[in-house]
């Protein structure tokens, strides 16, 4: 079943096809006859050039010539066109959340899924979401590949392939314009350097004003706004005959929104205690106020640097990869302290309630709805004098929620030796390698008081400060990485191939807490207890001396079998069995200790004891290991105009890392839990139709059933459905070229997605305590009794969305008019339940987006 070497010949004029190595312009004799039949597209999937429709692995493939026709700029673009993958996108830059069969990657974890750029495995956490410029094919391939891939491959692999030096001389200039004050500009200057040494670089700008207003500062451009500059080269040394060396570097600075959510309630005892059904609102019927008189900012710059050295011997050939990235980044936004009068008594505080406040001017009140909604709908904000009592909500126009400030950084080094056969034609052919990677993270999460007096942006701020820090959690964490793997490929007759790949690894963490052993601002209320003022984090209540470093060490073997068979020359099948994993980690240190004040039962007088939430939310998580087992098919028919493939499989997971958001008289806490046991079955189909030399039609459906088996931490949730996960999306779509005349083509692509109903956390109905029992023990504006949460209106509704582009193009210049989302769908881009809380945060999509494209060759 493996290529042979005149058919790999004919493979690499395939590629060359399918990824843009003909103009998709051109009118020659060369395009005709890739027009008349699907063009076959080459995986790499498997660390070696194969045919796509014969590799035994679930993989989508998209060519440069389909990333251009459905307008894929960032990575959402493209997962949108596949079924069973999903993303969210919301906090900031960068912070997607990836599902590929009811896998999520996690906040503050480690992803779920390999991100391999130009055969570099990526660890930078946002390379995934840098825009995707001059890219000459992706692959997603779905289910563990921890085997091939190594660490947190979990549910499967990103493969990114950009475009090769040239060795002729070539430039290309691409603009567009859109609505919302949206610019995109970039150039790409390709060509010989000197004798065998061949350089590309591209150079990218884009900025948008975003969908979103903030009705209190009046401006358009402080929401959901995003500015990405980056410079990327790629340098390639042909030495001698047998050795390339293959560089790549790029820079970006990025700065955009951060944390543009709302807060709905999910509290049914406050719809009798207080009369409004607005304590109990469908997250979906929400009408979005962006009134923060806290600006959100992501701030970020990148640097990666990459050398991949080719080296073909007789018998097997060597690659050798080193790569360095290094990530700087921080977020400042308004904060959510307010919803339990943290800062209530602040002379800030007091000033903005003189004026912003939503009682009625009927009863002295300045009727601010614009910015709270109606009075007692659910928010309450009353004027001075009336302290204690009202129901503030988050990121709100006043400063009685604080701010929050975070930082995201990480340096890291990593290398690869590789080897692999290089006979084609023999039975056998295997891979060997060892991987290494160094990684250190900085991760800061400070809230304190907003006293009007600016903000400095670094983790810690003293009391006499501008913005000073009441709680803090900022930690270093170090991880080293050693893995090997390798895998044989065995005919075992000419339509019988079976395969084995094994992986070992194993990774050493260590954390160290760098929060100043000092005590909160005293500007918080809810830091002092019995007339103290308490530690800024509230770890050093156990460690007085000083809170100590922690280390542990993860490792695991993930084997993968598979065998396929080729039934026919239309119809490949094949059965696999594999193993993922996902290293546990910590959490910022401090985040059991203020959990178990608030939100558990210690008997010692603490809030907790009121609320008796019973979390087991430790300091530390376990590894995530994955089973899964899978059956396929590819094939192709109808004189090869026709793609059909399907896939069923069933997945167990063990420790399944979960993000939780928590909310409280802290401020907000981000912690990783784990679920104990989970399983997910599911079915996927594609459909890929040339039904003539012009149109082409096109889609594929996922259906996933999922059920939480255990889950300690909230045993509540247990038979619940997979968080994040929908349990049917599809895809369809059509594409048609015509020649308007000899030298112009007219090209019109339409893309429509379905994604089902979607629960966003374990619990989904089940009624669990609030921190508002607490506060019901304490009179003032919250009635004495239970007063639980209730998640089943959290549910995101299901939404379709429909993409279209139609491009005009010459041999030397193209104009394309595209629109996004064109029906303006008003969906949710991701609920974040916080059951303590008693309610959750929204974000919104985006709407609809339109505009103009030009691009001009040289």
């Amino acid at each position: 079943m493996h290529t042979t070497k005149n058919s790999y010949v004919a493979l690499q004029v395939s590629l060359a096809l399918a990824t843009g190595g003909v103009s998709a312009t051109a009118f020659g004799q060369q395009e005709a006859q890739a027009d008349t039949e699907m063009v076959e597209i080459i995986s790499i999937s498997r660390k070696r050039p194969e045919s796509i429709q014969e590799v035994p692995i679930a993989v989508t493939a998209l060519s440069a010539r389909e990333l251009e026709a459905a307008g894929v700029e960032r990575s959402a673009d493209f997962v949108s066109l596949i079924p069973n993958v999903s993303i969210v996108d919301s906090a900031n830059v960068g912070d997607t959340q990836v599902n590929i069969r009811g896998i999520i990657s996690t906040r503050d974890a480690e992803s779920t899924f390999a991100y391999v750029v130009d055969g570099v495995l990526q660890t930078n956490p946002n390379s995934f979401n840098e825009s995707l410029t001059d890219i000459a094919q992706i692959e997603v391939l779905k289910g563990p590949q921890g085997a091939l891939y190594g660490r947190n491959a979990v549910a499967g692999a990103i493969l990114v392939t950009t475009e090769k030096p040239s060795d002729i001389v070539e430039a290309r200039i691409e603009g567009g314009i859109g609505n919302n004050n949206t610019q995109r500009y970039s150039g790409m200057l390709t060509g010989p350097l000197a004798d065998n040494v061949f350089g590309r670089v591209v150079v990218s700008h884009s900025t948008t004003d975003g969908f979103y207003e903030n009705v209190f500062l009046n401006r358009d451009d402080v929401v959901d706004f995003l500015e990405d500059t980056s410079v990327k080269t790629r340098l390639i040394w042909e030495a001698t005959d047998d050795i390339t060396y293959d560089f790549r570097g790029s820079y970006s600075e990025v700065s955009g929104g951060a944390i543009n959510f709302n807060a709905v309630f999910a509290l049914p005892s406050f719809v009798e205690d207080f009369g409004q059904q607005a304590f109990f609102a469908d997250v979906n019927d929400h009408d979005f106020i962006f009134a923060f008189n806290v600006p959100g900012e992501n701030e970020q710059e990148t640097t990666e640097l990459s050398l991949k050295v080719d080296w073909k011997g007789d018998a097997f050939d060597v690659t050798g990869v080193v790569a360095y990235n290094n990530l700087e980044e921080y977020l400042l936004s308004d904060g959510t302290s307010a919803s339990f009068y943290g800062y209530e008594v602040t002379a800030q505080c007091q000033a903005d309630r003189a004026t912003l406040n939503n009682l009625p001017t009927d009863f002295g009140g300045a009727g601010r709805s614009d910015l709270f909604g109606d009075f007692l709908s659910p928010f309450v904000v009353l004027p001075p004098g009336q302290d204690f009592q009202g129901v503030y909500g988050p990121y709100t126009a006043t400063s009685c929620d604080g701010y929050q400030f975070q930082e995201r950084s990480q340096r890291d080094y990593s290398g690869e030796l590789r080897f692999t056969s290089n006979d084609t034609d023999a039975p056998l052919q295997w891979i060997a390698g060892v991987y290494i990677a160094d990684i250190e993270r900085d991760v800061v999460v400070a809230y304190g008081a907003d006293l009007g007096q600016g903000f400095l942006r670094q983790a810690y701020v003293p009391a006499d400060g501008p913005n000073p820090t009441d709680l803090l959690f900022n930690d270093t964490f170090s991880t080293t990485v050693l893995s090997g793997f390798g895998q044989l490929e065995y005919d075992i007759t000419p339509d019988w191939e079976i395969s084995f790949a094994l992986r070992y690894d194993n990774e050493a963490r260590e954390v160290s807490n760098n929060v100043p052993n000092v005590s909160a601002s005293g500007f918080n209320v809810n830091t002092i207890v019995n007339g103290v003022v308490g530690p800024i984090n509230p770890a050093f209540n156990a460690n007085p001396n000083g809170v100590p470093d922690r280390e542990q060490s993860f490792s695991q073997w993930q084997p993968k079998l598979t065998l396929s068979y080729e039934a026919s020359e239309a119809v490949n099948l094949y059965a696999s069995y594999g193993v993922g994993f996902r290293s546990g980690g910590f959490n910022s240190i401090g985040t059991e200790a203020t959990l178990d004040f608030w939100f558990n039962a210690s008997g010692a007088g603490t809030p907790g004891d009121a609320v008796n939430a019973e979390l087991l939310v430790p300091d530390n998580y376990d590894k995530e290991v994955t089973t899964s087992l899978e059956f396929g098919s590819k094939g192709v028919f109808l004189d090869n105009r026709l793609k059909l493939n399907a896939a069923v499989f069933h997945t167990k997971v063990e420790d399944n890392q979960f993000f939780e958001f928590f909310a409280g008289p802290f401020g907000l806490l981000r912690a990783v839990t784990t679920i104990d046991e989970l399983e997910i079955s599911g079915v996927e189909l594609d459909v890929d139709y040339r039904v003539t030399d012009s149109l082409r039609l096109f889609g594929g459906a996922g259906f996933i059933d999922s059920e939480i088996v255990e889950n300690k931490h909230r045993p509540l949730s247990e038979g619940n459905e997979a968080p994040q996960t929908p349990d049917v999306s599809y895809t369809l779509g059509v594409s048609y070229d015509t020649e308007v005349t000899n030298t112009l083509m007219l090209s019109t692509r339409i893309d429509y997605q379905y994604v089902g109903e979607t629960h966003f956390h374990t619990l989904q109905g089940e009624q669990t305590p609030t921190i508002w029992d607490f506060f019901g023990t304490l009179g003032g504006g919250v009635p004495p009794g239970p007063h639980s949460q209730d998640f089943s209106n959290a549910k995101r509704d299901a939404y379709s969305t429909v993409n279209a582009r139609i491009t005009l193009a010459a041999e030397m210049w193209s104009v394309a008019l595209w629109g996004k989302n064109l029906t303006d769908e008003q969906y949710l881009q991701e609920v974040i339940p916080a059951p303590e809380f008693g309610g959750s945060f929204i974000h919104p999509s985006a709407l609809r987006a339109y505009g103009i494209d030009f691009t001009l060759n040289f």
